[in-house]
Order: structure tokens, then sequence, then C-alpha cells
């Protein structure tokens, strides 16, 4: 077995986990990467239990930072998804 050497580690491959690893590669490209997951496949544990809803942040305080982020949020959601022609549905919820 050869030594390993990584720059950076992320722990978890769930959605956030994941995020994290895709933004530092657009940022730092020439870095190592190691992502780490203790399940057999990504995003099997807590990002398994999504209910699968972009939420818009109906539900806080208008302009609050917590609605302004959802908004937000939501919006980059949707274009990462076409972006990357992953079928989703914009119901309206």
């Amino acid at each position: 077995m050869t030594d390993s050497c990584y720059d950076i580690i992320v722990v978890g491959a769930g959605a956030v986990g994941l995020g994290v690893a895709l933004e530092i590669t657009r940022r730092f490209p020439h870095q190592k990467l190691l992502v780490l997951e203790k399940e057999g496949k990504v995003a099997r544990h807590q990002s398994g239990h999504n209910s699968g809803v972009i939420h818009s942040g109906v539900y806080y305080k208008r302009g609050s930072l917590k609605a302004r982020l959802c908004v937000t949020g939501a919006a980059v959601m949707v274009e990462f998804c076409r972006d990357h022609r992953i079928p989703h549905n914009a119901c309206g919820k």
C-alpha cells in the first residue's frame, strides 16, 4: 500500500458534503481532494431521508435571512438541475 496525501478531506458524501466537494474543486482545481463516506453509497445516510422538496422560503418572515437564502437557494438548485439535466418538477409549492 502506498501512502496517500490529500490537501483537503471532506467527511460525508451526502448532499452537503458533495456540494462542498464540488465547490472546492471549482475554487481549488489543483488541490488533492478526498471525500470519505461511511455508507456503501453516496447520500444513503441523512440525505437519503430528504423529502425532495426545494423549499421556497414561504414559511419564514418576509425579508429575513432565512427567507432570502431559501429563495436564492431554490433558484440555484433549479438552475443546477437544468444545467446537469437532472429531472425535477417545479410544481409551484
